[in-house]
């Protein structure tokens, strides 16, 4: 599979209605450091579950050097984020110790997100129809499907945020997340052609899962600023919005 389908759609995502969604809410939730500090931490919390869905789903026999490299690429993330988090929360005056739902920003939601792909991606490979996946290669097209919707969004969300952080003039940048992301993104194009053939055929419907879910995502994040505004402004305490 050419790598350009991969980067068509990254470029789709870019254009979407979205992008500029995310942007307003990145507006409000950057200059608050408590806010800021618990949807980083979301962040980093996504980043770690790629890392364990990784270690679960990555057989032995499959394991090359590349893929300990991107497992290692995706703690390293979940790494840098949990400090940034950490440094934001110390002047915010939020709670960012654990990914627990009150240390994070819409976290529930965003981890949602990620199991819902995933299970999409393990029914388009469960199909009757579906014969060119063996039993022993299942787990590993399951990894790849979801990773490249992944890796996809994190190439159309990583600038996008990186901009609005030099914007806002935030203390720290995912620039380098984003260089990693860029050759994952290739890495998962290489070996969805080698195990799935130069057109998979349930790669579109996982992509266009991924959009639905992550809207449903961004309207979570919404109502948690929501919430944690009004509650900046005098309101009566709310229960958190996963």
């Amino acid at each position: 599979m050419d790598a350009l389908l991969l980067k068509r759609h990254v470029d789709a995502r870019a254009r979407h209605a979205d992008t500029r969604r995310l942007e307003a809410l990145l507006d409000r939730i950057i200059p608050r450091p408590d806010l800021h500090a618990r949807f980083v931490n979301t962040l980093a919390r996504l980043e770690y579950v790629g890392v364990r869905k990784m270690v679960k789903s990555r057989r032995a026999e499959r394991l090359d050097l590349d893929g300990l490299q991107h497992l290692l690429d995706e703690a390293v993330h979940a790494l840098r984020l949990k400090k940034a988090a950490s440094a934001l929360a110390a002047s915010g005056g939020a709670a960012v110790t654990t990914f627990a739902d009150a240390d994070t920003l819409a976290g529930e939601a965003g981890e949602a997100y990620f199991q819902a792909l995933d299970r999409r991606a393990e029914l388009a490979l469960a199909g009757e129809s579906n014969g060119a996946v063996t039993d022993s290669a299942r787990a590993e097209a399951n990894y790849l499907l979801t990773s490249a919707a992944i890796e996809v969004r994190a190439q159309a969300f990583y600038p996008v945020y990186e901009h609005r952080l030099r914007a806002h003039g935030a203390p720290f940048s995912v620039s380098a997340i984003t260089k990693d992301e860029d050759r994952h993104l290739q890495e998962m194009s290489e070996r969805l052609q080698a195990l799935l053939g130069p057109a998979p055929r349930d790669l579109d419907g996982v992509l266009a899962e991924e959009e639905l879910l992550y809207g449903r995502f961004l309207a979570a994040l919404e109502a948690a600023i929501d919430v944690a505004e009004r509650f900046a402004r005098g309101g009566a305490p709310a229960a958190r919005v996963a």
